[in-house]
């Protein structure tokens, strides 16, 4: 399979749920959640579980990307993709969980599927610290060979007692037959528009994230990507050096019913230009997703 690396680049800088990195958003996503049902003023059953501090849940989201661009850059490939996820959380800080992506333009378009587990938690007087540790494993459809087949991620992070505003650090290391690293800073709000009811809200939820990254990269697993787009082999080349990526602003607007979240957002892209590259545009793509919690007490 000759897309492997291009995948989990993607998927990690456009936040794909790849889980805490990969951003992936899978962690990401389910923290959101969890944090929303801690610090709300919602009267939900799931945050009365929370609060008496005894609670198991899954997690389930699907999500749909109009544009998939690498590292930020639009090379010319008309592609969009298919997010899906289930994951299972217990109060005492362990999940575990399941991720992929259909891309439209590649084959096979189900190509990549990550198996994560780990640990996380919020500490503090005001629980308004938390760290996350995960293991993902990265499966294949093609079952070639690949260079990066597991990833360790490490988080923390610190919000504002009221979850309004916080910040964030993520670090991933990737290995197999070779290693890289990448991660992530993040700052982000969380903004109760209005309520529809006494369970249903809509929320705007920003997040600036600046990706940062290493890694070495085997280009010959993407020839025919290389071939359509000669920049890229350019692009990777360049990757062995610890620079700034991309910025990414995402601007996303929640509908949130008891269990259920609604996300509708519109992101953009800010890449660092390379030292080869000239007039480096800036993109943009839409998000839509849907996210159901299922409580297992």
């Amino acid at each position: 399979m000759k897309k492997i690396i291009l995948l989990i680049i993607i998927a990690f800088f456009l936040g794909l749920d790849l889980s805490a990195q990969i951003n992936i958003e899978s962690d990401k996503e389910i923290d959101s959640i969890v944090e929303e049902l801690i610090f709300s003023d919602s009267e939900s059953l799931l945050k009365y579980i929370e609060q008496l501090n005894n609670y198991q849940v899954i997690y389930t989201s699907i999500g749909f990307n109009d544009k998939a661009h690498f590292l930020g850059r639009d090379l010319g490939l008309d592609q969009n993709y298919l997010s899906a996820q289930i994951f299972y959380e217990h109060s005492i800080g362990i999940f575990v969980g399941i991720s992929g992506a259909y891309y439209s333009e590649f084959e096979p378009k189900w190509d990549l599927t990550i198996l994560t587990g780990g640990y996380g938690k919020y500490f503090g007087k005001h629980d308004n610290y938390n760290y996350e540790l995960s293991y993902n494993r990265y499966i294949f459809t093609d079952n070639e060979s690949n260079d990066f087949e597991n990833s360790l991620d490490a988080s923390f992070g610190v919000e504002t007692n009221d979850s309004s505003f916080g910040i964030s650090a993520n670090l991933v290391y990737f290995f197999g037959k070779k290693q890289g690293f990448q991660n992530s800073f993040d700052i982000n709000g969380d903004i109760d528009l209005f309520k529809l009811s006494k369970n249903a809200k809509v929320t705007f939820t920003p997040l600036l994230t600046f990706q940062l990254g290493s890694e070495n990269i085997d280009t010959s697993r993407i020839d025919d990507l290389v071939s359509d787009f000669p920049v890229l082999d350019r692009i990777i080349n360049s990757f062995e050096k610890y620079d700034l990526r991309n910025i990414q602003l995402q601007l996303p607007v929640n509908f949130e019913f008891d269990n259920l979240q609604i996300e509708a957002g519109y992101n953009f892209n800010f890449p660092k230009a390379l030292e080869f590259e000239r007039n480096l545009d800036d993109t943009s793509f839409l998000n839509l997703r849907v996210s159901y919690i299922i409580d297992l007490k």
